[in-house]
């Protein structure tokens, strides 16, 4: 094993990986490699989506792969780091629609309703996001003014970054509420199904590619044990 958890230079680990299985590596391949084309939206575009989504996934190598690509598509540096504060929004945008859930609970209790009783993810959580803000004290307008700041035209226009970063990163915190909200914002701004699709399509290929990434810890503890087998084998 190497002494460091994340190597700087993992390509021969994602040469094995071909190497084992290099069908389903093709095929992987031509699906990322096709997502990142220029389409219904850019190429840049979809890099600078990509860059809030690896933010989510909290993957290194997909982080500075990415980053890299963008910049070399052209992205600038300020673009680049408010993609990066969106995801950050929409990191915390999960467990603040998902306080409504708490908050509902709370209510079952204090009026002796089983909690199995119902449904999870209301149509309508008004009522509970408001309590959750009121409740939150000073933090609450805290977090407005971050949201609304986060969401401001600047580098990137606030359209690019509500409806399709977003609507990405949305997809990639898995939280309902903030993907409706998102084909709203998205839609309001003229942007079509096929745009969101592309940016959804950009969610699915970061997903995944954090998992591919990491795929160096499982090459590298293949070649250690095949290793060992060879010198128990040879002894």
């Amino acid at each position: 094993m190497s002494e460091y958890l994340f190597k700087n230079d993992i390509s021969k680990d994602m040469a094995q990986l071909k190497e084992i299985n290099p069908e389903l590596h093709q095929v992987w391949r031509t699906y990322h490699d096709g997502v990142f084309k220029d389409g219904a939206l850019t190429k840049v575009e979809k890099e600078l989506i990509a860059i809030a989504g690896a933010h989510i996934t909290g993957d290194p190598y997909s982080i500075r792969s990415r980053v890299r690509s963008a910049k070399n598509s052209g992205a600038t540096d300020e673009q680049v780091v408010e993609s990066i504060y969106v995801a950050m929004r929409f990191a915390m945008g999960g467990p603040f629609a998902f306080s409504s859930i708490a908050f509902e609970a709370h209510y079952a209790l204090d009026n002796d309703i089983p909690l199995t009783d119902g449904h999870f993810f209301k149509k309508n959580v008004l009522k509970e996001i408001n309590e959750f803000h009121e409740c939150s004290g000073d933090n609450s307008g805290a977090f407005k003014e971050y949201t609304k700041k986060v969401f401001a035209d600047g580098a990137l226009k606030k359209d690019f970054k509500r409806g399709l970063v977003g609507l990405a990163c949305a997809h990639m915190t898995k939280c309902p509420y903030c993907i409706r909200g998102c084909v709203k914002d998205g839609r309001s701004a003229g942007y079509t199904k096929e745009q969101m699709a592309e940016a959804i399509n950009v969610a699915m290929v970061m997903s995944a590619g954090a998992s591919y990434a990491h795929t160096s810890f499982a090459m590298e503890t293949i070649t250690e044990l095949n290793e060992k087998e060879k010198t128990r084998a040879a002894g």
